[in-house]
């Protein structure tokens, strides 16, 4: 009898640990957007929805206002290169809350009782991005700078690693340059790489310079890499890079803040950006190293506004530059509303809407231009680059590549599926600069 009935505690007593501990996993807050996705399948469950509202108030505890959607979203990258993303909102708890992105995608989102706050988590594959906007009952709210993502992997070429046996050169970090000209105020960080295989004593070296020249020259398959690799095997020649962030204006005594004036440099497309290099800080290169004088011996590259940088610098100083690489180049269209000609008067004045006042104007230029400029240029760009107020800018990279094609230049535009960053540029580079110095036929 006694043995039946403390059988049976234990057995109740078992049952017991097991409802604790039941409860327990249960209760276990959430650690990744992983499995918050799985708690948002089940959004009638309170004790869910109230982990989900914990899990995103606390990385949102220091956003003010989460009702204009304008706040960045939150990401988890996953091992096959894409990921999770996920979205927090506030709106009154009877709204109708849906996210809007391109290619008619919509991802309604889930109240979280009656709190006021709405989530969504989504995963996206490698290769894939979303331009979103969020609607409140209909209503689509402004998009702000943090309303896109994407993911994007690729594999580095053996070019682009270290090899071993390849002699490596060396990473210079030059004292900051203070424009006095072309950008007065201006500070600006800036590198210079000379390949181990350079001698100042017999060498002629050529000229590459890389705008937004940080994100080049260090972290993971960077230039100085690929250029170790390709000089020692003698597909390209000996190259020495200048790496040239754009310029800042310090902040000053009286209060001011630190401004950037990347914009200013790179999307005026006028010949200022490639005169201040060749008579501001180009000089400072050419007395230390021999330099070959040639401008089909210059390279310039960048990515983005960086990139339609480097096409401006070349179409306007064929002299300097004759070379270009452009990575997910920004050929779109920067004016304001009120730059355009004036709808009543019809009129265009003359200090705006110059011919060179933005880059979406390149292809019809270079259709225009008889004979072409002795401009080579490799381009790059995924089909889900930015699709934005300033255009579409893969759209805008084919239109480059068809109008070069049309004028008969000598160009490669390499395509693919990645977002509007630099990763696709940069595993591309070997073969960017083997073609560059290299190939007579366009591709």
């Amino acid at each position: 009898m006694c043995f039946s009935s403390c059988r049976s505690i234990i057995h109740i007593a078992s049952w017991g640990l097991m409802l604790v501990l039941t409860a327990n996993l249960t209760l276990a807050a959430p650690k990744n957007l992983e499995e918050i996705s799985k708690l948002l399948k089940e959004p009638k469950n309170k004790k869910n929805q109230k982990q989900v509202l914990d899990f995103f108030q606390k990385r949102y505890q220091k956003e003010k206002d989460l009702t204009k959607g304008t706040h960045r979203h939150l990401i988890q990258r996953t091992s096959d290169g894409g990921g999770f993303a996920g979205w927090f909102l506030k709106a009154d708890p009877s709204a109708e809350v849906i996210i809007y992105a391109e290619n008619h995608r919509q991802w309604p989102m889930i109240a979280l009782g009656d709190s006021g706050y709405f989530a969504r988590v989504e995963r996206f594959p490698n290769f894939s991005a979303a331009h979103y906007r969020y609607s409140v009952n209909g209503r689509r709210l402004p998009a702000g700078r943090y309303n896109r993502f994407g993911f994007e992997s690729y594999e580095w070429k053996p070019e682009s690693l270290r090899q071993p046996g390849v002699p490596q050169g060396k990473l210079i970090q030059m004292p900051a340059f203070k424009s006095t000209k072309h950008y007065p105020g201006t500070v600006r960080d800036w590198w210079v790489y000379v390949p181990a295989q350079y001698a100042k004593s017999n060498d002629v070296a050529k000229l590459i310079i890389f705008t937004d020249g940080r994100g080049y020259c260090y972290g993971d398959g960077n230039a100085t890499i690929v250029l170790d690799n390709l000089i020692h095997a003698k597909k390209i020649p000996v190259s020495i890079a200048v790496f040239i962030n754009p310029g800042v204006f310090p902040a000053q005594p009286n209060g001011k803040q630190e401004s950037r004036n990347r914009s200013n440099e790179y999307d005026t497309c006028t010949a200022q950006y490639a005169t201040f290099l060749d008579e501001e800080m180009l000089p400072l290169i050419r007395k230390q190293y021999e330099i070959s004088k040639k401008p089909e011996d210059h390279v310039i590259c960048g990515a983005s506004s960086g990139g339609s940088c480097a096409f401006t610098a070349a179409w306007h100083r064929t002299d300097l530059f004759q070379k270009v690489i452009s990575f997910v180049g920004s050929f779109c269209d920067f004016r304001r509303i009120e730059d355009y000609p004036s709808r009543k008067k019809n009129v265009v004045p003359l200090d705006q809407f110059g011919p060179w006042k933005t880059a979406h104007d390149y292809p019809g230029l270079i259709r225009k231009q008889d004979p072409p400029k002795p401009i080579k240029v490799f381009l790059q760009d995924g089909d889900n680059d930015l699709d934005n107020k300033l255009g579409n800018w893969f759209l805008n990279n084919e239109r480059m590549a068809a109008a070069l094609a049309y004028s008969g230049y000598d160009y490669w535009f390499v395509t693919g599926h990645g977002i509007h960053s630099s990763r696709h540029g940069k595993a591309v580079l070997p073969d960017a600069l083997v073609w560059i110095w290299n190939s007579k036929q366009s591709k």
